[in-house]
């Protein structure tokens, strides 16, 4: 009988040390524990996920989730970022203290787990497969969302002021965002010019296809993109390909960074100079005009694309909108969503 009496009182110390520990574990976590409340949402691809509720630890390595959850109030709850982020300091003071985790798609996968996040936020595609089942082994919860398509962009911000119990917030950046996508298609019905334009990534002779945001971007600005035809976000093309399509226009991407801190276009007037120095473009519609621009993806992506999409406005129909100033906009967003003072310079040429 005491022998069992031993067992009985052993065996409910061992049950309370663990669900001490459990507890502990669970304080680990945001404080919430084996209690946290679950919200279901769509992910990039569609598909239904749970994630916390207000979760207040995460690491994201989606730098457009970052300026949304920013704009929403939360951004104190960043614990871990991806490189970008502390490259721009100047932009994200207050997120010096997060921890570097790596870059967007290559994460370090033990410096995420150390920080013990309720939640990581990604790209769609970016980290590659199995990224999930590597968090999953943590107890990590992972939200792939787009956050670079503008079609995408409103059911994207309305998901984290869901998740984060800020849907106040989202909608008053939303209805911002509504009032100037509206203003940009009365502009573009207005011009009856439908321009044939030619994209290019970062790279030289790298067309934007038909699957390709640039692509996306276009078509909400009213313009053909001449390797819409194209399969991929991107594919190389020749100059004598380009030639042949006589483009109206040329917008291209610029890899520049830190674009918040410079006070100049830095060195894309060259980059642009070395373009409309291309063997033969002095014979086509963009060369003979001038008409070849360059974006940072400080405006092509996240709650800021808008910005970008006014700049292509701008440019492909100058006979409705002469009095269209992006700049203003992209003043308004950062000094209204971002609690930052306006300053920088995202495109080239940027008047």
């Amino acid at each position: 009988m005491h022998e069992v009496g031993r067992r009985s009182a052993y065996h409910r110390i061992v049950v309370l040390v663990l669900s001490c520990l459990l507890l502990v574990m669970g304080c680990g976590r945001g404080g919430k524990g084996a209690a946290t409340r679950m919200v279901r949402v769509q992910d990039a691809a569609g598909r239904e996920v749970s994630v916390p509720f207000q979760p207040r630890r995460v690491v994201t390595l989606n730098k457009n989730a970052a300026e949304v959850m920013r704009l929403l109030g939360v951004a104190d709850s960043i614990v871990g970022v991806s490189d970008w982020i502390p490259k721009n300091p100047e932009y994200w003071p207050e997120l010096t203290r997060a921890v570097d985790v790596g870059k967007f798609n290559d994460p370090n996968i033990e410096a995420i787990a150390a920080l013990r996040p309720d939640l990581v936020l990604c790209y769609q595609s970016s980290p590659g497969p199995g990224f999930e089942e590597k968090m999953a082994a943590a107890g990590i919860p992972v939200l792939r969302l787009e956050l670079y398509r503008i079609g995408s962009l409103p059911r994207d911000v309305e998901q984290l002021g869901r998740i984060f119990g800020r849907e106040n917030e989202a909608r008053r950046y939303l209805d911002w965002l509504k009032i100037r996508m509206d203003d940009l298609v009365r502009r573009v019905a207005a011009d009856p010019a439908r321009p044939n334009v030619y994209l290019e990534a970062y790279a030289d002779f790298a067309a934007c296809g038909g699957s390709s945001g640039m692509q996306e971007r276009a078509a909400f600005a009213g313009a053909r993109n001449i390797a819409s035809g194209m399969l991929g976000a991107s594919a190389p093309v020749s100059p004598e390909w380009v030639l042949r399509h006589q483009p109206f226009a040329v917008i291209k991407m610029s890899a520049q960074n830190g674009c918040y801190a410079k006070n100049d276009t830095g060195r894309m007037p060259a980059q642009r100079a070395a373009m409309l120095a291309r063997p033969g473009w002095d014979r086509i519609p963009a060369g003979q005009s001038g008409r070849v621009y360059l974006m940072t993806t400080d405006v092509t992506s996240g709650p800021a694309s808008v910005v970008g999409l006014a700049w292509m406005v701008k440019w492909l129909h100058p006979a409705t909108s002469a009095d269209l100033d992006p700049n203003a906009w992209h003043r308004d967003f950062v000094e209204r969503f971002q609690g930052r003072p306006w300053r920088g310079v995202y495109v080239c040429p940027d008047k």
